[in-house]
């Protein structure tokens, strides 16, 4: 009997638990009908923010879906209960919704001309102006002694002194705080283009501005026509037997871009055959033992012929790259970006730079 009584009692405990979550599920029911019923009646509103897909939440139409998902069997039995979704006929395109990425900045690659990399380079750090004494000649000469007890012969180098002030050279471009932010090969761009700015009026100054008492290195060196050549390779190697005969030891030549080419794809007459090498080997900027240094400021058709010794480039302040405003910049949001370098140009030794010209033909 107490066996039979257990299994009564369980029954009836699994029949109340049964109906009570039968009565559960029917609630649910109608909560469902109801909701999908007003639903129905007021539309669907389209969700904002992120709720869209591109934020983190889930969307209002998510978790319609789950609910409908997880309840499929109960509105199964309610055959009366429709959604329907409505949309325009008009096809959407790519000026409705569209992915654009960012193909970059186009900016120059190139390397930067300028005669400055042929010259010897020192930094020096903060400094109005710099005195140095130039060599200018050798006064007498040494000879041989006359006699036992005779004079010797006097020489001696003379020289000039020289006051020199820094030069500076810079430049400014505006850009927008949201397109600096926003594109980093943006603000790349901005930097080459004003280093490359900046290199190139440093190479106009030190060729042709005015510093050392002349105008520039064309008006310091020591101007040499061949006597002999008419082409500017034989030319240059003249200039260089000429400098070594004055105590000078030359190791660079500075040239238009167009002129070193012209050497480049000079031609033998016999066998019409590259001078430079093979017609697809490489180029290297040397040119008979001399580093060639490019430059748009030189004269067409002559060559700078330097002893990089006797020219030096004093860095008072290296280049310097700020962002700051100015003015009312701030309020409308744009953004001055600063490229300054402060040097002193140092012209040494009278002849260690010499203007080869050709003979002409």
């Amino acid at each position: 009997m107490d066996y039979i009584k257990q299994v009564s009692e369980a029954v009836t405990s699994l029949e109340t638990r049964a109906l009570s979550q039968i009565e559960g599920i029917q609630t649910k029911q109608r909560e469902m009908s109801d909701e999908l019923l007003q639903i129905k009646q007021r539309g669907i509103n389209m969700p904002t923010g992120g709720e869209l897909g591109g934020g983190t939440g889930r969307g209002f139409s998510a978790k319609v879906n789950d609910a409908l998902r997880n309840n499929a069997e109960l509105i199964s039995k309610s055959p009366h209960v429709r959604l329907e979704i409505k949309a325009a006929g008009d096809a959407l395109t790519t000026s409705d919704a569209r992915t654009v990425a960012s193909a970059g900045v186009g900016v120059p690659a190139g390397g930067v001309l300028g005669i400055q990399y042929g010259m010897s380079t020192r930094v020096i750090g903060s400094t109005s102006a710099v005195e140095y004494s130039r060599y200018l000649a050798n006064e007498g000469a040494a000879a041989k002694q006359a006699s036992e007890g005779a004079a010797k012969a006097a020489v001696r180098p003379t020289f000039s002194l020289i006051t020199e002030t820094a030069a500076t050279i810079a430049g400014y471009t505006k850009v927008s705080k949201q397109a600096l932010g926003d594109s980093a090969e943006l603000a790349n761009a901005v930097d080459v283009t004003l280093r490359r700015s900046i290199a190139t009026a440093l190479d106009a100054h030190l060729t042709g501005g005015t510093w050392g008492g002349a105008a520039g290195l064309l008006a310091h060196a020591t101007a040499y026509t061949s006597l002999v050549y008419t082409a500017l390779a034989d030319a240059v190697s003249e200039g260089v037997a000429t400098m070594q005969a004055a105590g000078f030891n030359p190791n660079v030549v500075a040239m238009t871009p167009a002129d070193w080419l012209a050497i480049c794809v000079a031609k033998g007459t016999a066998n019409d055959h590259y001078l430079s090498g093979a017609y697809l080997g490489p180029l290297p900027m040397s040119l008979r033992s001399l580093r060639v240094v490019l430059s748009p400021s030189i004269t067409s058709g002559k060559a700078l012929l330097l002893d990089s010794t006797g020219v030096e480039l004093l860095v008072c302040e290296d280049l310097a790259i700020e962002i700051g405003t100015d003015q009312d910049d701030f309020t409308k949001n744009i953004r001055t970006i600063l490229g300054e370098l402060r040097v002193i140009p140092t012209y040494r030794a009278v002849g260690c730079a010499r203007l080869i010209t050709p003979k002409a033909p």
